[in-house]
């Protein structure tokens, strides 16, 4: 899932949030975290994207009830590996939680965006040191697994998965665990990942659709299962072991291999924790 920004005549400047002041937030993950803000002087909610970096989105609906009027001359573009893609018209509205303002890349989008909230946005929004999304209760015997992040406002770890370099993601409204299309390629290749049942077409953002294949695995990310699990593929997968294969080599993948972990895969898990000033993220389990 790509974020481009399409600049025709201006550019707009979005500048990060700044820190007068250490603070935290904590929300709850059920099943997805929801904030409260303001935009434009207009009380909203916000469902919280952990897939996501620093960026709003709205309706064109909820945009024009809460007066957010767009940057001219300027475009954005949500795109999926596999070529579906949504353009939208950039905002920069007022964006205030509590007594902190804060800024975000904004894209308003003619397709409703949330059944839970009035608006989406990214973890990297929120203008506070800590943000902490709680998953479940904590028990005895949980242990911490801690990252360093490559940037405080985007929840992206680098990991080990399968002797391969891979960019893991959170997202807790969705039960199964995901395998972008470099991933998906790169484990059934290797035999890592096999098919389990048929491909078929399966919403992922903004109505935009993408093929998935439901998967089964045994690869696991820091002794955590990945619970149920979807390959995004183009073509059914072939599996390392189909020796009558005919492999016909394309371009090369244009994302690096990823892994959204599923809420079922954070079952046993309290809570995902990201400090912004030491880059920190800390995920504790059982």
């Amino acid at each position: 899932m790509r974020w481009e920004l399409l600049v025709f005549l201006v550019a707009a400047l979005f500048g990060a949030p700044a820190f007068a002041q250490p603070s935290a937030i904590t929300l709850n993950a059920d099943p997805a975290p929801i904030v409260e803000a303001e935009i434009n002087g207009r009380p909203v909610r916000l469902e919280v994207d952990l897939r996501m970096t620093d960026n709003l989105i709205l309706s064109d609906a909820a945009a024009q009830r809460l007066g957010v009027q767009r940057v001219p001359f300027m475009a954005i573009r949500v795109s999926v590996d596999g070529g579906a893609s949504m353009r939208g018209r950039v905002a920069r509205p007022r964006l205030v939680f509590g007594r902190e303002d804060a800024r975000a890349l904004s894209g308003v989008f003619p397709v409703p965006v949330s059944t839970r909230a009035d608006g989406v946005i990214g973890p990297g929004v929120l203008p506070y040191d800590v943000v902490t999304v709680v998953l479940g209760p904590e028990t005895p015997g949980m242990r911490d697994i801690v990252w360093t992040l490559d940037d405080a406002d985007m929840w992206r770890a680098r990991t080990q998965l399968g002797g391969r370099d891979t960019m893991l993601l959170f997202d807790v409204a969705n039960a199964a665990s995901v395998f972008n299309m470099a991933a998906a390629r790169a484990f059934d290749d290797a035999g890592l990942i096999h098919a389990a049942g048929e491909l078929r077409e399966t919403p992922l953002i903004l109505g935009l659709r993408t093929n998935m294949q439901p998967v089964t695995t045994d690869l696991s990310v820091e002794g955590l299962g990945l619970g149920p699990a979807m390959a995004r593929t183009q073509a059914p997968l072939l599996g390392a072991l189909e020796e009558d294969a005919i492999v016909v080599e394309g371009r090369g993948e244009a994302n690096p291999p990823e892994l959204s972990l599923g809420r079922e895969a954070l079952a046993h898990c309290a809570f995902v924790r990201v400090e912004r000033r030491t880059r920190r993220m800390t995920l504790r389990c059982a």
